[in-house]
């Protein structure tokens, strides 16, 4: 599928949007916005895609809005673009499918908000994250503030915002920004294994439990363990509970096998 500011790309049941503007350090726009807006909108209503991959054409992951463009919004864009920014960000955290951010470079303001609504993000060690809106005389629009300080807390992420400041990819992940740390030449290879291990894994089970951890984030514990009760049976032969994974664990050799795959991208 073609775009202008983006590669819009799907290979079986995989799908991958690269951002694709690395002259202006794939910055948001108000039409690569709309292209984003749009090839999220297709992968949601792709019921065969099981994973879908963002990252960055060149050395950078995404700088986030691109303040030139804001010098041509008259008063009322504003608030038409952070709307359609956050039904954005709202559509991919409520994919069906997994969702890897694969993050090289700078990854700040909303590049930095996009990940915060993927299920995995694997980055380099050289990348550099933050929220820099502050200098820009503006605040965060789609999750800086309210997403952020749920992955790193409040204290946090009032330093992040109000002094601007980046960080590197070793603060990312020790405040729960970052799955995995990997060198820049590693990081194709280190998304293709997490890739393998999720593909691996049953694909009504991955979308269950991904609803039941979503849905249950924000409501008190006595509300969010209602997901938790398997009303609807899991993946299994008709008239029985009992699934392949059940049955599989039964046996050493197979349980054996199951393990394997999920050791074998966190022992890399």
């Amino acid at each position: 599928m073609s775009y202008k500011h983006i590669i819009f790309e799907r290979e079986d049941t995989i799908s991958r949007i690269t951002f694709n503007r690395p002259q202006a350090h794939n910055a948001l726009d108000r039409d690569m916005s709309d292209e984003l807006a749009d090839a999220v909108r297709k992968v949601k209503k792709d019921r065969q895609c099981r994973i879908l991959v963002f990252r960055g054409n060149g050395d950078t992951f995404c700088a986030g809005d691109d303040i030139k463009d804001f010098l041509a919004w008259n008063d009322e864009d504003p608030y038409w673009q952070c709307r359609q920014y956050q039904e954005t960000a709202q559509m991919i955290e409520d994919l069906t499918c997994i969702t890897i951010a694969a993050v090289d470079g700078v990854c700040t303001g909303g590049g930095l908000e996009l990940t915060l609504t993927c299920d995995f993000v694997v980055a380099t060690d050289r990348s550099r994250w933050g929220m820099p809106e502050i200098d820009w005389d503006i605040t965060p629009g789609w999750g800086g503030v309210t997403r952020l300080q749920k992955f790193a807390g409040r204290r946090k992420t009032k330093e992040w915002n109000l002094i601007g400041q980046l960080f590197d990819a070793a603060t990312a992940e020790r405040y729960d920004l970052i799955n995995r740390i990997c060198k820049p030449a590693d990081l194709t290879k280190e998304v293709d294994a997490l890739i393998a291990v999720i593909a691996a894994k049953n694909p009504v089970t991955l979308r269950r439990s991904k609803f039941v951890l979503n849905k249950s984030a924000d409501l008190p514990t006595h509300a969010a363990m209602a997901f938790e009760v398997p009303i609807q049976p899991f993946d299994s032969k008709p008239g029985r509970f009992a699934t392949d994974g059940m049955e599989d664990f039964a046996k050493p050799e197979t349980r054996a096998a199951r393990r394997k795959v999920s050791k074998s991208f966190w022992q890399t």
